[in-house]
């Protein structure tokens, strides 16, 4: 039995029990079709929810037992459910409470642990949400144009500089529009590597010139390629392969290795924080 002071056990009606899609997963019905055709009450275990108050009609968010509880809401005669009520959460918490216990228990969906930080209030995923509404893209892992679903690549991004992600999705969108492998974490981080690393020397109209005539997936393959002769991380790998066709248009050469962007992004130390033009 729990010994917080703002938690209690009890037994709830499922019909006073709700979700709160801010944060929670989409439920699976085949999954709790299954748990209500093999309903064993001894396996259920105790949920967790969290009361929002005599006015909230119904009064329980959901926070862990989504399933058990659809489960139940299935079953000829829905039984009560024990739960262990969080009392003084906000939506916020909830959405922290839900990330940590999910973590606590299996490895967590990539975009599901996302949608859980945006809701909490996470600092970087705010700025990084903020930066896809200005551009009119998703986190979504699906294959389809305008998705991203590099989550780890845009956080260490924004990481280096919110701005700068801001000014890396407009370039590729300048470039290559929605397409879904322009947005892939190589072309995202090797373009964001040589936007900041060469920020004051760069011709941005040359740039957007020597790219215009490549697809994304061939700079990917050439930087694949370039890891049989050189070091480096995919990332700044494509940074080298894009850097070598801009080389070849007209104009000053600008000499980069991959130590040009070696002391780049989270830990570095060249990390400086603008914020994004609204």
């Amino acid at each position: 039995m729990t010994t917080d002071p703002d938690v209690y056990v009890t037994a709830i009606s499922t019909s006073d029990v709700f979700v709160d899609t801010t944060y929670q997963r989409a439920c699976d019905p085949l999954r709790a079709r299954s748990m209500a055709r093999d309903w064993n009450p001894r396996l259920v275990g105790i949920i967790e929810v969290s009361d929002r108050g005599p006015t909230s009609q119904p009064r329980y968010a959901i926070i862990d037992g989504q399933h058990r509880w659809a489960a139940a809401q299935r079953l000829d005669e829905p039984p009560m459910l024990v739960a262990n009520v969080h009392v003084g959460l906000t939506v916020a918490d909830e959405a922290k409470l839900f990330d940590r216990l999910n973590r606590a228990r299996k490895k967590v969906n990539v975009f599901e642990h996302y949608k859980a930080r945006l809701a909490s209030g996470d600092w970087i995923i705010g700025r990084i949400q903020a930066v896809l509404d200005k551009r009119g893209l998703i986190v979504d892992p699906a294959p389809k144009d305008g998705c991203i679903g590099c989550v780890g690549t845009l956080e260490k991004v924004a990481d280096i500089d919110d701005a700068l992600l801001d000014e890396t999705l407009g370039l590729i969108l300048d470039i290559w529009g929605r397409r879904r492998d322009a947005l892939d974490a190589p072309i995202i981080h090797g373009l964001a590597l040589i936007l900041h690393a060469l920020r004051d020397d760069l011709d941005l109209e040359r740039l957007v010139d020597a790219l215009l005539d490549v697809m994304p997936r061939r700079l990917k393959t050439s930087a694949h390629a370039l890891r049989d002769v050189q070091p480096g991380t995919l990332p700044v790998l494509t940074a080298l392969v894009i850097m070598e066709r801009y080389n070849k248009k007209p104009g000053r050469k600008l000499p980069v290795s991959a130590r040009s962007f070696g002391s780049v992004g989270r830990g570095g130390g060249n990390n400086h924080q603008r914020k994004a033009a609204q």
